[in-house]
Order: C-alpha cells, then structure tokens, then sequence
C-alpha cells in the first residue's frame, strides 16, 4: 500500500517531468507511405546542454538492442534518430543532425509498431527519462499511420504522455529536424493523475479529490464539477496548503465534495483552464468519462478464487484453445449483477476490462479466459497473464466507486498448475495440483508439499530481525537441494538451498534461514514478496504477498501449513505456531453460510485443527464420536458470533486419556432461535 508521501513524491516527479521538458520525444514518424522511413525526433527543452553519451533509445521490448546516443544537445536543438540511416538521409537529403547509430538493424533491433507502440528514453544511467506509448485511433491522430504525416508534439513543455498534447504533422513526411508544424505558443494545460482520499465515503465523510495540473504559462483556475443529482456545479480546487491541499505550489489542486446522504450517486470530473481560456480535463473525454462513487455502497462479497496462467491442457474455451484464466466466486448471500465491473491483471489499474451483465447467484463461479481474444466471447478479458507472475484483481463498477473487490498477487506459474484460495475463509492462495475452474478448490490437492510457514522482517530489542521459516507438511521427507527463496518475482535465484542432508526435511519439520545467511532482508512496509521455487527456478511451491509488518511480531500459517495466516505476538521460530495472535494477516470475508471445513492435518498425530463458519451468531456444540458412536470429547459455546472459527484437538478424551489410532467422526451443531445446521465429517488419527 503507497503512503500519502509515496504518493506525493510520484505526483511530485510527474509534475518536474511535465513542466522542465527537458530532452524530450517531440516527433515520431512510425508508418510513412511507401517504402517506410522511421525516426524519432528528440528536442531539449531546458537553458542547458545536454551531453547524450550512455542515453539510450528503446521500444516496448527489453529484450530488444538499445539504440546509443551520442553527441551534445544544445538548448532549442533537435536531434533525429532513424530506424535507418541511409533511408533516411535518401529521403531527407540535409535534415540533421542525425544520430550515428540506428535502431532497425543487428539481431535484436526493432522497429516502432503501426497499431500502436512505446518509444523510452533512458539516460546514462539506466534511468527512465521520458516514454510516449502511442497508438493508431483512440483518442491518438490516426492519419500518422502510412498516410502522410508523422506525430508531432503541439509544444515540448507539453505533458507528451497524454494523446491530446500530439496533432498529425501538417506537411506529409513530418518536420524532422525542425520546429514542428503543429508547433503552438502557448501550450494547453495539463489536468491528470487524479485521486480521491476516501474509496467508499459514508454520509459524514467530506471527500478530499486532488489532481495535477500546470500550464506553462499560468493557470487561472481549477475546478472539481460536482453531480449529485442535480446538474453539475464547480467547486474551486486550490494550491495554497489549505483546505485539504498538502503543499503550496506543488501542482497538486485539492478540494473537499461536502458529505452526502447514504445513497447518493456523487459523479465528478476536473478542469483546468489557462490565462487565454485553453482547457483541460481529467478523464480525458468528460464529462462523458467521470469518475464516481455512490454514499454508504457496500461492495458484494465476490472473491477471485483461482488463477491458472499457464492452461496447457485443463480446460479449453469456446474456440477450443487452452488459454489463460480465472474465476470469480459469489461468497453473497443475493445474486450479484457483474455488470460494469471491471477485471485487471494490476492491482493499480481499475478499469483495465469491463465485464458485460452477467448475474452469478449465490455460491456460483464464472470463469474469465485472460487471453486477449475479446472477440471470442463477453467474458474474454482483452489481456493475458504471465507465468512469471503478476496480479488479479476485480473492481467496482464506476458508479459504486471503483474500489478493489478483491485481488491479490501470485507467483511463478507451471504447466497446469493454478494457484487460489482451498477454502472460504483462507487469507493467502496456494498452488493447487489439480485445478477446479468453475468450482469450489476444496477437494485440489496442495501442489507443493513444503510451504513459507512463518517469517518476521524487523525487531526493535535486538533480537534476529528477518528470518523465514519452511515447513514440511507432508508425511514424506522432502529435499530442498538446489531449491530457491527470494524477495522478489523478477529475480527468482536470490538464495539457493544447499545441498546435502541438511536441505532434507522430515514431516513436520521445520526450517529456518536468517538474513545474514539469505544476504537480503524483507522490506517492514510490505513491498516485497517471499517466493519458494523449485531448482528449475521456473516452478513455485510456495508464495506469499505480505502486508506492512510490526517490529518483534512474525506472520504465519495457523495451524502450520494451513491457508490461514495470523499475526503473532510472540514468534514461534523453528517450531509449531501457537493460537496467540493480534490478529488475520489479511481480512477474511464474512461467511455467506454455515460450513464444517476439512479438519488440518488429516491424517494427524498430536493435534489437529476444526475449523467451521457461522453466518449468523449461534450456540454451537462441537462433539467428536469414534465409530462405534461413543461420544470421546466435545466443546460447547452460546452466542458464539458469525466468523470463522477454529478448535484444537489433541487427542485427549473427555476422561482425560490419549485416544487410540482410529477413524473418528466430528460433528458440528448450530442453532439460533431460527436456524438449526448439523453437519458431520471423519478424520484419522495416526501414532
């Protein structure tokens, strides 16, 4: 989760990018008709020269060789890199100067897209200095595809991220190497990158909604137009350090939206305007795109309980190709209409695709095929996903907020082997060996049989700060020779397991690895993951996206090597996790009804874990029987609330005597003064 200065610090930098311009991307020729004659043009905007040598051209693709820039760059000049340079300089005979090296030659060269790109530029230390991601229609000028002109810039101090800061080329074949055709003085002003401090604002909450807008040559105004039913009205958003604003100057315009009665749809867009009356506005195309959300809405208990990103053959979709997917799950009590909602491979993207109406009635799935084939049918997602690992997530429509339902991060995925939540109640997904789409996952078998069981990332008294603790969960030994831990997807390899009998570990055995062994810690804040993965540093057995973490407090599975993560005050390093807790890792949704879960282990031994779910409060008997119906130990509790709960049984029975090996039975009773629920299950105790 970014912090308000995370936040203000990447608003901050957008704001210097936007109004320095520095050396800036000022022209693309893509398509030119005929026999196709690349370039890109850069401009530097600033008072200084600029020295290029180690800057860098690139396109989407880092695979791709850089183009390496040379030369000085002085203020106001241009300079012209070509996809080649002979074509170029045949067709542009004394435009210049032009950079020595090319960019569309050599193994791994490249060229720019004709349906749409991405053109970076990086200095000389590797950093990103400016990107243009075009494409051909949207709202980006269309006839710069193999019609004529090239895209120019309107003004280098123009933000040249937004597609209205760029206009066709009034003479075919472009400018390069001049001041653009489409050239005006005085720049548009930019409105962008707008937030709202509260997701889903109750009838007393004032919203705070901040942009960032600038103008080269001044602005006369801000404004937030606001609908709450009646028409839209402005309210003036400031810069001054009061009324909300963080800072005065720092291009961040804020305002308060006064509270609303519950149930109001409260709609709202943002518009700057110049000294001379240009205007600009965030979304780009309002009023007819407004952002929006609806008092006191709460959104329905959907959940996305399993990913599969590499399908080779566990299901095919209507044209009969195995392709990516996941599934929604209604965990509501009432059918909910997907409608509007949307569907993303990011976290941080909320209106990535829009589901059409589709009502999923209480406990029902949906599958999505994330395979970019839209036109194969309403619920294929206009994106896919990676094996190495990304996110999934679902949103709420515009009108209610656009908040996150629920969504969540996995790790490296294998042929045929999904990830998702085994149970209701679980807090973290984990690889499941025999994947479910369409149904519930708590018949798949865990695909790895060793996991991430506890770690801790800081301590305030000087005790070991990061260490991470594997468990084995199975009933066979498991060697980990040549396995891997790391910190981060990108980079799999950080840490590998050594080999030899101390990479063995026997069932139920625990290891633990510290930081100074691991030579990398966790980040406190949450920013990073632990992921587990095979010695192909290709297949995972284990993941886990934590949270911000509190010093001399561990995170961890309860009961070991179950879904369901707590926080402890107390760690347990290197042995079973204990029930003392602040807390859930992650916030659990509320049970949609009752349930008996799998007992965790199953076989077991010493201890076991019951686990079951209350929709309602209720007094409830736990009563646990062998199988010649003799009733061995039992618990009972009134007015026990709705949640999930849990209890332990160690084998002992009501005499106070360790039970013999043996198939038991357990039993759960609920009632209330209108519900009465009984279910049964058998577990296996083994000595």
């Amino acid at each position: 989760m970014k912090t308000e200065s995370t936040l203000l610090s990447i608003f901050l930098l957008a704001a210097s990018a936007g109004l320095a311009g520095d050396i800036v991307i000022n022209e693309i020729m893509y398509n030119s008709p005929g026999d196709d004659v690349e370039f890109v043009e850069l401009t530097n905007n600033s008072d200084t020269a600029v020295n290029l040598q180690g800057w860098y051209l690139l396109d989407d693709n880092n695979d791709h060789d850089p183009c390496m820039l040379q030369g000085t760059l002085n203020p106001g000049a241009y300079l012209i890199i070509a996809g080649s340079r002979a074509r170029f300089q045949a067709k542009y005979p004394g435009a210049g100067p032009v950079n020595v090296n090319e960019y569309d030659s050599g193994n791994d060269a490249w060229a720019l897209g004709n349906g749409g790109d991405m053109v970076r530029l990086f200095d000389s230390s590797g950093h990103l200095h400016d990107i243009v991601e075009y494409a051909d229609g949207g709202d980006w000028p269309g006839s710069p595809d193999g019609n004529g002109p090239s895209l120019e810039l309107l003004n280098p101090g123009m933000d040249n991220a937004l597609p209205t800061s760029w206009d066709p080329s009034k003479e075919d074949d472009g400018t390069p190497g001049e001041r653009n055709s489409v050239y005006t003085q005085n720049a548009s002003p930019t409105c962008k990158d707008g937030s709202r401090l509260t997701g889903l604002p109750a009838s007393s909450d004032a919203v705070t909604v901040t942009v960032l807008a600038y103008d080269t040559e001044g602005l006369e105004k801000v404004e937030l137009m606001v609908n709450t039913g009646t028409g839209y009205a402005p309210l003036r958003m400031n810069d001054a350090g009061s009324g909300g604003d963080a800072k005065v100057g720092d291009s961040l315009y804020t305002v308060r939206i006064p509270p609303q009665a519950n149930g109001v749809l409260v709609k709202y867009y943002a518009v700057a305007t110049d000294l001379i009356g240009q205007t600009d506005s965030w979304p780009n195309q309002a009023p007819d795109d407004y952002r929006a959300y609806t008092v006191g809405h709460t959104p329905p208990r959907l959940r996305i309980t399993e990913v599969c990103a590499v399908n080779s053959s566990v299901i095919m979709d209507e044209a009969g190709e195995f392709d990516d997917w996941f599934e929604i799950h209604n965990e509501d009590q009432v059918t909910v209409d997907l409608g509007g909602m949307y569907v993303s491979s990011a976290l941080n993207s909320s209106m990535m695709f829009e589901l059409p109406a589709r009502e999923l009635a209480p406990d029902a799935y949906l599958v999505i095929w994330a395979d970019n084939d839209a036109e194969q049918g309403l619920f294929h997602a206009d994106f896919k996903l990676s094996s190495g690992g990304e996110s999934v997530a679902l949103f709420e429509t515009n009108d209610h907020g656009n908040v996150l339902i629920h969504g969540w991060k996995f790790g490296l995925m294998s042929d045929d082997v999904s990830m998702g939540f085994r149970f209701m109640d679980d807090t973290a997904p984990e690889y499941l060996k025999n994947p479910t789409p369409g149904t519930g996952n708590d018949e798949s078998d865990l695909f790895s049989p060793v996991c991430i069981n506890e770690f801790q990332t800081t301590s305030d008294f000087g005790g070991p700060d990061d260490w991470v603790e594997i468990y084995n969960r199975s009933d066979e030994p498991v060697n980990l020779s040549g396995a891997f831990l790391s910190d981060q997807r990108s980079d799999p390899a950080k840490w590998q397991f050594p080999s030899g009998p101390a990479a063995v570990l026997d069932p139920g055995e625990f290891l633990v690895i510290y930081e100074d062994e691991l030579e990398f810690g966790f980040s406190s804040e949450g920013n990073d993951v632990i992921m587990l993965t095979m010695a192909d540093t290709a297949t995972g057995l284990d993941f886990y996206d934590f949270g911000a973490q509190t010093a001399d407090m561990s995170e961890g599975r309860y009961p070991d090597g179950s879904g369901f993560w707590k926080k402890f005050e107390s760690p347990t390093r290197g042995s079973a996790n204990m029930p003392t807790h602040v807390g859930d890792a992650a916030s659990a949704v509320s049970p949609a009804e009752f349930r008996l879960y799998p007992n965790y282990p199953n076989p077991f031994n010493n201890e076991t874990v019951i686990r079951f779910a209350l929709p309602v409060c209720a007094t409830v008997n736990v009563r646990i029987f062998n199988v010649q119906g003799k009733l061995v130990q039992s618990w009972s509790f009134r007015d026990k609330p709705a949640g999930t709960h849990q209890i332990s049984w160690d084998g002992i029975s009501l005499a106070g005597l360790p039970v013999p090996s043996g198939v038991y039975l357990y039993e759960l009773q609920a009632d209330n003064r209108e519900l009465h629920w009984q279910e049964t299950k058998k577990m296996l105790m083994v000595k």
